[in-house]
Protein backbone atom coordinates (compact mmCIF):
# COMPACT_ATOMS: atom_id res chain seq x y z
CA UNK A 1 0.00 0.00 0.00
CA UNK A 2 1.43 3.37 -1.00
CA UNK A 3 2.68 5.60 1.80
CA UNK A 4 3.01 2.71 4.23
CA UNK A 5 -0.64 2.85 5.29
CA UNK A 6 -3.65 0.75 4.62
CA UNK A 7 -6.08 -1.57 6.23
CA UNK A 8 -7.36 -4.97 5.21
CA UNK A 9 -11.12 -4.75 5.61
CA UNK A 10 -11.98 -8.23 4.46
CA UNK A 11 -10.31 -11.40 3.29
CA UNK A 12 -12.02 -14.29 1.57
CA UNK A 13 -9.95 -17.33 0.66
CA UNK A 14 -11.22 -18.88 -2.56
CA UNK A 15 -10.44 -22.51 -3.18
CA UNK A 16 -8.55 -22.13 -6.43
CA UNK A 17 -5.20 -21.04 -7.78
CA UNK A 18 -2.95 -21.51 -10.75
CA UNK A 19 -2.81 -25.27 -10.11
CA UNK A 20 -6.58 -25.46 -10.58
CA UNK A 21 -6.20 -24.24 -14.16
CA UNK A 22 -3.45 -26.82 -14.76
CA UNK A 23 -5.60 -29.62 -13.26
CA UNK A 24 -8.54 -28.64 -15.44
CA UNK A 25 -6.39 -28.52 -18.59
CA UNK A 26 -4.90 -31.94 -17.78
CA UNK A 27 -8.42 -33.32 -17.28
CA UNK A 28 -9.54 -31.81 -20.59
CA UNK A 29 -6.55 -33.28 -22.43
CA UNK A 30 -7.06 -36.71 -20.87
CA UNK A 31 -10.75 -36.72 -21.87
CA UNK A 32 -9.80 -35.55 -25.35
CA UNK A 33 -7.04 -38.16 -25.70
CA UNK A 34 -8.76 -41.15 -24.09
CA UNK A 35 -12.41 -40.22 -24.63
CA UNK A 36 -15.09 -38.87 -22.31
CA UNK A 37 -14.88 -42.01 -20.14
CA UNK A 38 -11.83 -40.59 -18.33
CA UNK A 39 -13.01 -39.25 -15.01
CA UNK A 40 -12.14 -37.18 -11.99
CA UNK A 41 -12.49 -38.13 -8.35
CA UNK A 42 -15.75 -38.16 -6.39
CA UNK A 43 -15.22 -34.67 -4.87
CA UNK A 44 -16.29 -32.07 -7.47
CA UNK A 45 -13.83 -29.54 -6.01
CA UNK A 46 -11.00 -31.99 -6.60
CA UNK A 47 -9.84 -31.01 -10.06
CA UNK A 48 -7.06 -33.60 -10.10
CA UNK A 49 -7.55 -35.94 -13.06
CA UNK A 50 -6.60 -39.58 -12.88
CA UNK A 51 -4.35 -41.54 -15.20
CA UNK A 52 -3.04 -45.04 -14.49
CA UNK A 53 0.56 -44.29 -15.49
CA UNK A 54 2.14 -41.89 -12.95
CA UNK A 55 5.10 -41.07 -15.23
CA UNK A 56 2.81 -40.20 -18.13
CA UNK A 57 0.62 -38.11 -15.82
CA UNK A 58 3.70 -36.23 -14.55
CA UNK A 59 4.80 -35.44 -18.13
CA UNK A 60 1.28 -34.33 -18.99
CA UNK A 61 1.19 -32.07 -15.91
CA UNK A 62 4.55 -30.56 -16.84
CA UNK A 63 3.39 -29.80 -20.39
CA UNK A 64 0.04 -28.46 -19.16
CA UNK A 65 1.67 -26.18 -16.57
CA UNK A 66 3.86 -24.73 -19.32
CA UNK A 67 0.78 -24.26 -21.53
CA UNK A 68 -1.20 -22.47 -18.79
CA UNK A 69 1.80 -20.23 -18.18
CA UNK A 70 2.04 -19.43 -21.91
CA UNK A 71 -1.70 -18.77 -22.09
CA UNK A 72 -1.24 -15.94 -19.59
CA UNK A 73 0.49 -14.03 -22.41
CA UNK A 74 -0.86 -15.71 -25.55
CA UNK A 75 -4.30 -16.76 -26.75
CA UNK A 76 -3.15 -20.12 -28.13
CA UNK A 77 -0.38 -22.66 -27.51
CA UNK A 78 0.52 -26.27 -28.22
CA UNK A 79 0.82 -29.20 -25.82
CA UNK A 80 3.02 -32.06 -26.97
CA UNK A 81 3.62 -35.18 -24.90
CA UNK A 82 5.32 -37.96 -26.86
CA UNK A 83 4.77 -41.57 -25.83
CA UNK A 84 1.83 -40.80 -23.56
CA UNK A 85 0.49 -44.34 -23.87
CA UNK A 86 0.51 -47.50 -25.94
CA UNK A 87 -2.24 -48.48 -28.31
CA UNK A 88 -3.45 -51.86 -26.94
CA UNK A 89 -4.32 -53.19 -30.39
CA UNK A 90 -1.30 -52.14 -32.46
CA UNK A 91 1.12 -52.05 -29.51
CA UNK A 92 2.53 -48.80 -30.90
CA UNK A 93 3.09 -45.64 -28.88
CA UNK A 94 0.45 -42.92 -28.89
CA UNK A 95 1.54 -39.29 -28.74
CA UNK A 96 -0.49 -36.34 -27.54
CA UNK A 97 -0.20 -33.26 -29.71
CA UNK A 98 -2.91 -30.67 -29.23
CA UNK A 99 -3.42 -27.00 -29.85
CA UNK A 100 -5.03 -25.30 -26.86
CA UNK A 101 -6.78 -21.93 -26.92
CA UNK A 102 -7.05 -19.75 -23.82
CA UNK A 103 -10.83 -19.93 -24.26
CA UNK A 104 -10.78 -23.72 -23.77
CA UNK A 105 -9.08 -23.42 -20.38
CA UNK A 106 -11.38 -20.55 -19.43
CA UNK A 107 -14.48 -22.57 -20.39
CA UNK A 108 -13.26 -25.53 -18.29
CA UNK A 109 -12.66 -23.18 -15.35
CA UNK A 110 -16.01 -21.36 -15.72
CA UNK A 111 -17.81 -24.72 -15.80
CA UNK A 112 -15.97 -25.78 -12.63
CA UNK A 113 -16.86 -22.47 -10.91
CA UNK A 114 -20.54 -22.92 -11.82
CA UNK A 115 -20.87 -26.62 -10.97
CA UNK A 116 -18.46 -27.08 -8.04
CA UNK A 117 -16.88 -23.98 -6.50
CA UNK A 118 -19.86 -21.60 -6.24
CA UNK A 119 -22.21 -24.24 -4.77
CA UNK A 120 -19.53 -25.26 -2.24
CA UNK A 121 -18.94 -21.63 -1.18
CA UNK A 122 -22.71 -21.13 -0.87
CA UNK A 123 -22.99 -24.21 1.36
CA UNK A 124 -20.17 -23.11 3.66
CA UNK A 125 -22.41 -20.54 5.33
CA UNK A 126 -19.46 -18.36 6.38
CA UNK A 127 -20.56 -15.30 4.44
CA UNK A 128 -18.08 -15.82 1.59
CA UNK A 129 -20.91 -15.10 -0.86
CA UNK A 130 -23.44 -12.31 -0.64
CA UNK A 131 -27.02 -13.26 0.14
CA UNK A 132 -28.19 -10.21 -1.85
CA UNK A 133 -26.96 -11.60 -5.18
CA UNK A 134 -27.98 -14.77 -7.01
CA UNK A 135 -25.76 -17.86 -6.93
CA UNK A 136 -22.72 -17.15 -9.15
CA UNK A 137 -22.68 -18.73 -12.60
CA UNK A 138 -19.20 -17.64 -13.68
CA UNK A 139 -16.02 -16.18 -12.23
CA UNK A 140 -17.15 -12.57 -12.71
CA UNK A 141 -20.40 -13.09 -10.80
CA UNK A 142 -18.48 -15.08 -8.16
CA UNK A 143 -16.08 -12.16 -7.65
CA UNK A 144 -19.03 -9.73 -7.51
CA UNK A 145 -20.68 -11.86 -4.82
CA UNK A 146 -17.45 -12.10 -2.80
CA UNK A 147 -16.89 -8.33 -3.07
CA UNK A 148 -20.52 -7.60 -2.14
CA UNK A 149 -20.19 -9.89 0.89
CA UNK A 150 -17.04 -8.00 1.93
CA UNK A 151 -18.91 -4.71 1.60
CA UNK A 152 -21.86 -6.04 3.60
CA UNK A 153 -19.51 -7.15 6.37
CA UNK A 154 -17.63 -3.85 6.55
CA UNK A 155 -20.43 -1.35 5.74
CA UNK A 156 -18.49 -0.09 2.72
CA UNK A 157 -19.86 1.17 -0.58
CA UNK A 158 -18.44 -0.03 -3.92
CA UNK A 159 -16.92 3.36 -4.70
CA UNK A 160 -15.06 3.54 -1.38
CA UNK A 161 -12.47 0.88 -2.23
CA UNK A 162 -9.03 2.30 -2.94
CA UNK A 163 -7.55 -1.08 -3.78
CA UNK A 164 -8.40 -4.74 -4.10
CA UNK A 165 -5.43 -6.99 -3.43
CA UNK A 166 -5.28 -10.36 -5.16
CA UNK A 167 -2.61 -12.77 -3.98
CA UNK A 168 -1.38 -16.14 -5.17
CA UNK A 169 -0.49 -17.59 -8.54
CA UNK A 170 -4.05 -17.45 -9.80
CA UNK A 171 -4.08 -13.66 -9.50
CA UNK A 172 -1.75 -13.41 -12.50
CA UNK A 173 -4.16 -15.29 -14.76
CA UNK A 174 -5.88 -12.92 -17.22
CA UNK A 175 -9.35 -14.42 -16.58
CA UNK A 176 -9.05 -13.68 -12.85
CA UNK A 177 -7.92 -10.08 -13.37
CA UNK A 178 -10.62 -9.46 -15.99
CA UNK A 179 -13.31 -11.01 -13.78
CA UNK A 180 -12.41 -8.78 -10.82
CA UNK A 181 -12.65 -5.72 -13.08
CA UNK A 182 -16.05 -6.89 -14.35
CA UNK A 183 -17.20 -7.52 -10.78
CA UNK A 184 -16.21 -4.01 -9.67
CA UNK A 185 -17.98 -2.58 -12.74
CA UNK A 186 -21.13 -4.50 -11.80
CA UNK A 187 -21.08 -3.16 -8.27
CA UNK A 188 -19.66 0.36 -8.67
CA UNK A 189 -20.52 1.13 -12.28
CA UNK A 190 -18.54 1.44 -15.48
CA UNK A 191 -17.64 5.10 -14.91
CA UNK A 192 -15.89 4.24 -11.64
CA UNK A 193 -13.92 1.53 -13.38
CA UNK A 194 -12.88 3.77 -16.28
CA UNK A 195 -11.47 6.27 -13.78
CA UNK A 196 -9.70 3.76 -11.52
CA UNK A 197 -8.84 0.58 -13.42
Amino acid sequence: VAGGGGEVLSSTPLEFGGDTFVDLLVGHLIRDFYGDGASRGADPLDTSPSLDDPAALARLYEASAAAVHELSNKTRTDVDVPYLSMDPETRKPRHLSAGVARGVVQAEFESWVRTALAPRLGERGDGALSGALPMPTDLSSLMASVLMSAMEGTSQMPGSFRAILLVGGGSRIPLVRTSVGEAVARLAGDAYCRERL
